[in-house]
């Protein structure tokens, strides 16, 4: 079943004549199944945020259009498209985007808050998801009260909380240390292999991208290339870097 379809999206930054434009996406086409984990990488500039902005509604396309589960996010008003995504789509920023003045927990259950969940279902939602991401202690503390690693676990238990088809992270582990990165990703993992939730994740990080099943290269706001998890992971990270270099490689050719 596909969960996310975009056809022909171009996306241009910039008005006035061809020179002062910029192509972000380049009649862009992208498929995702559900249950599918899937990473984007290339270089700076070739697309990969303004892909997931897209794909997500927090930006529109210049042309083309976006469907989740079958509806057309292009055509919604922004209160339409504002329920529409709480109900459907998490989304992991890299700058955390947690509310200072929210204790942890409230953050992590303020999707629920919005969509006026039961308290006594998302108190053990959001419990549930803090401690297994190993931040239940924190609960009641503030964002400012505690590391970026933290915050970071927080924000991915509240784009989990609404048990969404599927979850758009935006270089998740971007500010954190590895053993905090470790834990994000191996979190997404399991969410991807236990409930099904087709994860498309963007990333710089080859050891990031691994944890995924297939890998889709962009430059110039296209797909130059995809490979895919067929052997180990160290395999697997081996194919990543041999494709990135041949992205750099491009650059240099006359």
């Amino acid at each position: 079943m596909s969960i996310v379809k975009a056809m022909n999206i171009k996306k241009v930054y910039g008005e006035g004549e061809k020179f002062a434009q910029t192509v972000a996406l380049d009649q862009f086409n992208i498929e995702l199944e559900q249950g599918e984990f899937i990473a984007i990488m290339g270089p700076s500039g070739s697309g990969k945020s303004s892909l997931l902005n897209v794909l997500s509604g927090f930006d529109q396309p210049s042309s083309g259009e976006v469907f989740i589960q079958g509806s057309n996010i292009n055509g919604m008003t922004g209160d339409e498209l504002a329920i529409f995504r709480r109900s459907h789509i998490g989304y992991i920023f890299q700058e955390f985007n947690l509310l200072d003045s929210l204790t942890i927990q409230q953050n992590i259950m303020l999707p629920m808050i919005l969509n006026r969940e039961e308290q006594t279902s998302m108190n053990e939602k959001a419990d549930e998801l803090m401690e297994r991401l190993g931040i239940l202690s924190i609960k009641y503390k503030y964002p400012y009260q505690v590391s970026g690693g933290q915050q970071q676990r927080a924000a991915v238990c509240r784009a989990l909380i609404n048990e969404t088809s599927v979850i758009f992270a935006d270089e998740p582990t971007g500010n954190l240390d590895s053993k905090s990165s470790k834990a994000v990703l191996g979190f997404l993992e399991e969410t991807n292999k236990k409930h099904n939730t087709t994860i498309l994740l963007v990333t710089h990080d080859p050891i990031a991208a691994s944890y995924s099943d297939k890998v889709l290269f962009l430059k110039d706001g296209t797909i130059r290339t995809q490979v895919y998890k067929k052997e180990s992971k160290d395999h697997f990270i081996k194919h990543i870097l041999d494709n990135l270099a041949v992205l750099e490689e491009d650059d240099y050719d006359i």
